[in-house]
C-alpha cells in the first residue's frame, strides 16, 4: 500500500496572485444559494492554493466518489503505456484483448476508445454490459471515428487493456508513475469482472483533483518534474470528437453548452480549457489560459449551472486583471464597493454547511424510497435538543440529532455477484457508472434532523464518501415519505459501500459506532508553529476573570469583550472596545493588565497532550507564536509545567497582532523555512484567520475552532503526533 505521506500544496493569499477574495466568496455563496449542493471546493493558481472550503458534513480530507472524473486517470495510464512503447494508440482493441470481432467489422482502435468514437450508438452501448470484450463483438452502427456517443464501456475496455498489457490492475500500474509522484494516497476503485472499472469508482479529495489538474495544465509537469508525457497531455486536451449533438446537461437559452464543445482523451472541452468530469458535478477544471485550477465536488443534476458559476468567477478574475486591482472590492467580484476587509476575511474562512440550504434540496420526484420497514421515532436521549432513531431499510438503525453526527457501519455480508445489468442514469446518457461492493465494506453516514414549525420532522442522511444524500420526512400525522436528493447511479446504499481505507484506518470504527474516532491524516510540514493560550495552556479562568473586571470598570459588556480578546493583543482589543480612546492609554493599561496576568497563574494548567507534543518536537523545527508578552508566556508555560520553545514570537516581536499573519510569518523566517510549508496549531478564530492569511495550513484545537474553518480539527493536543521526516521537517499525524 502506498504511503499516505505527501508534501502539501503551497498556499497563497488570493490577492497575491491577482484573485479578488470577494470573487471566491461570491463563488462559494452562489453554489450554495442556487441549491447546487456544494460539498468541497479548491481554487489554485500557479500551483498554489488560494481558497479551499467544505460544506458540512463533508470535509476536505475525506475522499469521495468522483464517478467519471476517474476516466481521465484511465486515459493517463494509456498515455504512459504508449510513451513506454508498449502499445500504439492506433493498435487494434481486438488484438490487445484477444477477442475475435464479427465478420466485416471495422477495426476498433485504442484511440477510438479514448475519444468515445467507437461508432456504437446509445442503444448498443446500453446493451453491452460489463464484459469489455463485448464492445469488440458488437458491430457498430456507425464507422468508428465518425460518431460520438458517451461510452463508459469504452473506458472499461481501456482499463482491461492496461491489465492485459501489464498484468497489473489499473491503479497498481498508475501508482509509481502518477499517483505517488502527485502525492495521491490510497484511492479505491472498484473492480467489475476482475478488471478495475476505469470509467468510475475512484474516491478522491479536491486536493487530489487539484494536483492532477495542475499537472495537466502544466503539460504533465508537477513541481518541476515531468510526470506525464508532454506529448500525450497535449493530445489528451484536444477536441478529437465533435459533441454538438450530445444529449447532455441542458444549457440556458442562448447559452453555450459546455458539453457541446468537444471531447478529448477522456476529458471534456469547455468554454475555458478542459475538465475532468463526473456525474452530479465532480469536476477538475484545467484552465491554462488563466493559470487556474478549480477542483470541486457537489451533487446536482444541473451541472451546467455549476459550470456557469465557475465561469462567472473566471470573469471576475479577468475584470480584476483588466482593472489592475485585484482587491476585495473589485468590480464584478460580488462584494460592493468599500467592502469591510475584516468582514471579508471572515467570509473567506467561514464554516459552511449543506444544512443551511436544506430547503433547496428536495427529494427528487423520480427517486422515492420504498418505505417498507422505514421508521422514525422520537429519541429525547440523543442530545440536549432531543433527536430521533431512524430505521433505514437496507442500512439499519441510525441516531439522528439536531447537529451533524456520523455513524460508520461495517459489514462483510452485503456481497452482490458481478455482472449485474448496467443502470439507467438520471440523464439517460451515462451508462456503466458501476461501483461494486468491496469485500469488507463500510458506510459512513452523517445524519441531522429538525422538528419543523408545521409539526413535521425533516431528516437528512448523507453518505460522506459519495455525492449522495437521502431525505426522510415524517408528516404531522406520522406518515413517512423518503427519497434521494440525487440518487446513486447503481444499487442504492449497497453500491455506496467502500473499504475501510476510504473512511479511516482499519479498526478505528467498529460496526455501528456513532461519532467514531477522528479520521487520521498524515502530512508533511517544514515546521509546527504553536499558539499558547487555549492550544498548549489552559488559562481560560484567569484571562476571563481579569478581562471581565476590566470590562465592568470601563462600562463595556463583558460578553462583547470575551468574544474578541482571544488570540489578540490586549491593546488591540481595547482599541476595538474603546475606539475613541488614545492608543497610548491602551498601551499603558495593557502593561498593567499583562503584569496582573503574569502574577496570577493559579489554575493555569497544560492542555491535554501538550507536554507530549512539545517533547516530541524537542529536536524538530517548531516555534511558539503568542499574543502574550515574553514574560507572560514564560510564566504560563512554567505554571503549566511545559517546556518553553527556543524560538518564540511574542507581543514584543510584532507590530500587528493576530488576526494579522505577521507573527506566523516571522516565526517561519526565524526558523529559516518556507512559511507556506508550515502548519499552525491554534484554538482561536483570530489565530486561525492569521494562519490562513499567512498561507499556512491550520490545525484547529478545541470546541470553537471549527467555526473559523481550519484545515483540520482536533479536540486537544493528543490529536497531534509528530515524527521526523527524511527532508529535515516533520511528518504530522492529525486525528
Amino acid at each position: 500500500m502506498a504511503s499516505s505521506l505527501r508534501p502539501p500544496l503551497t498556499r497563497r493569499s488570493p490577492e497575491e496572485v491577482g484573485i479578488p477574495s470577494a470573487a471566491l466568496v461570491a463563488l462559494a455563496e452562489r453554489l450554495h444559494d442556487e441549491g447546487l449542493d456544494p460539498h468541497a471546493l479548491l481554487v489554485a493558481r500557479g500551483g498554489e492554493v488560494v481558497f479551499e472550503t467544505a460544506w458540512a458534513p463533508y470535509t476536505l480530507d475525506r475522499p469521495a466518489l468522483v464517478y467519471s472524473a476517474s476516466k481521465t486517470f484511465t486515459s493517463l495510464a494509456i498515455g504512459f503505456l504508449a510513451d513506454e512503447g508498449r502499445l500504439s494508440l492506433d493498435a487494434s482493441v481486438a488484438s490487445l484483448l484477444d477477442v475475435t470481432p464479427p465478420p466485416g467489422a471495422p477495426t476498433l482502435t485504442v484511440r477510438h476508445l479514448l475519444t468515445m468514437n467507437t461508432g456504437h450508438d446509445a442503444a448498443q452501448i446500453n446493451a453491452i454490459g460489463e464484459d469489455p470484450r463485448e464492445l469488440v463483438r458488437v458491430l457498430p452502427a456507425h464507422e468508428p471515428g465518425t460518431f460520438f456517443a458517451y461510452n463508459s464501456p469504452a473506458t472499461h475496455a481501456l482499463s482491461a487493456i492496461v491489465t492485459a498489457v501489464t498484468g497489473e490492475p489499473l491503479t497498481s500500474y498508475l501508482r509509481p508513475r502518477l499517483l505517488d509522484p502527485l502525492g495521491v494516497g490510497d484511492r479505491w476503485m472498484s473492480a467489475v469482472g476482475g478488471i478495475e472499472h476505469g470509467a468510475s469508482g475512484y474516491h478522491l479529495t479536491v486536493d487530489d483533483l487539484a494536483r492532477t489538474a495542475t499537472m495537466l495544465g502544466a503539460g504533465g509537469v508537477w513541481q518541476g518534474r515531468q510526470v506525464a508525457p508532454a506529448w500525450y497531455v497535449d493530445e489528451l486536451s484536444r477536441p478529437w470528437s465533435v459533441t454538438a449533438d450530445f444529449d447532455g446537461p441542458p444549457a440556458g437559452e442562448g447559452e453555450v453548452n459546455d458539453w457541446a464543445l468537444g471531447y478529448g482523451y477522456q476529458v471534456w472541452r469547455g468554454r475555458h480549457g478542459f475538465r475532468l468530469d463526473g456525474a452530479a458535478g465532480q469536476f477538475g477544471l484545467v484552465l491554462p489560459e488563466h493559470d487556474l485550477v478549480i477542483a470541486y465536488q457537489g451533487a446536482t443534476l444541473d451541472t451546467q449551472a455549476t459550470l456557469r458559476a465557475f465561469w462567472a468567477f473566471v470573469d471576475a478574475v479577468e475584470i480584476a486583471a483588466a482593472a489592475g486591482a485585484a482587491d476585495g472590492g473589485a468590480a464584478g467580484a460580488g462584494a460592493g464597493e468599500g467592502a469591510d476587509a475584516g468582514a471579508l476575511g471572515a467570509a473567506v474562512v467561514a464554516a459552511r454547511d449543506t444544512w443551511d440550504a436544506r430547503d433547496l434540496l428536495p427529494i427528487m420526484p423520480e427517486a422515492p424510497f420504498d418505505t417498507t420497514g422505514l421508521t422514525l421515532v422520537d429519541a429525547p436521549e440523543i442530545g440536549a435538543a432531543g433527536g430521533w432513531i431512524l430505521t433505514l431499510p437496507g442500512v439499519g438503525e441510525l441516531p439522528v440529532g439536531t447537529e451533524w453526527r456520523e455513524t460508520v457501519l461495517t459489514t462483510s455480508e452485503n456481497q452482490t455477484p458481478e455482472g449485474s445489468e448496467d443502470p439507467e442514469t438520471a440523464d439517460g446518457a451515462r451508462v456503466s457508472e458501476v461501483v461494486n461492493t468491496p469485500p469488507a465494506d463500510r458506510l459512513a453516514l452523517a445524519t441531522r434532523g429538525e422538528a419543523r414549525d408545521d409539526g413535521s420532522v425533516l431528516v437528512h442522511v448523507v453518505d460522506t464518501t459519495s455525492p449522495h444524500r437521502a431525505i426522510v420526512v415524517r408528516e404531522l400525522d406520522g406518515a413517512l415519505r423518503a427519497g434521494w436528493h440525487i440518487p446513486p447511479l447503481w444499487r442504492g446504499w449497497e453500491g455506496l459501500h467502500v473499504p475501510a481505507s476510504v473512511i479511516a484506518p482499519a479498526g478505528t470504527a467498529p460496526a455501528g459506532e456513532t461519532n467514531p474516532a477522528p479520521i487520521t491524516n498524515t502530512t508533511h510540514a517544514a515546521a509546527l508553529l504553536l499558539d499558547m493560550d487555549g492550544t498548549l495552556v489552559d488559562s481560560h479562568a484567569v484571562v476571563e476573570r481579569l478581562w471581565t473586571e476590566w470590562s465592568l470598570a470601563h462600562g463595556v459588556d463583558p460578553a462583547q469583550t470575551l468574544a474578541i480578546i482571544h488570540g489578540r493583543q490586549g491593546q488591540d482589543s481595547m482599541a476595538l472596545l474603546l475606539p475613541d480612546r488614545p492608543h497610548d492609554e491602551n498601551l499603558a493599561e495593557n502593561r498593567v493588565l499583562l503584569a496582573a496576568e503574569t502574577a496570577q497563574t493559579d489554575g493555569v494548567v497544560a492542555i491535554a497532550g501538550a507536554a507530549q507534543l512539545l517533547d516530541d518536537l524537542t529536536d524538530l523545527p517548531h516555534a511558539l507564536v503568542t499574543s502574550a508578552s515574553r514574560d507572560l508566556a514564560r510564566a504560563r508555560m512554567d505554571a503549566a509545567g511545559l517546556r518553553m520553545p527556543a524560538t518564540a514570537v511574542t507581543a514584543e516581536d510584532v507590530a500587528r497582532s493576530k488576526p494579522d499573519p505577521e507573527g506566523f510569518v516571522a516565526a517561519a523566517r526565524a526558523l529559516g523555512v518556507d512559511p507556506a510549508a508550515c502548519i499552525v496549531v491554534e484554538d482561536s478564530a483570530n489565530g486561525i484567520a492569521a494562519g490562513i492569511a499567512a498561507g499556512m495550513r491550520v490545525i484547529g484545537v478545541g470546541p470553537h475552532a471549527a467555526e473559523a474553518g481550519p484545515t483540520w480539527l482536533v479536540a486537544d493536543a493528543t490529536g497531534i503526533r509528530v515524527t521526523p521526516d527524511a527532508d529535515g521537517g516533520l511528518a504530522v499525524t492529525i486525528g
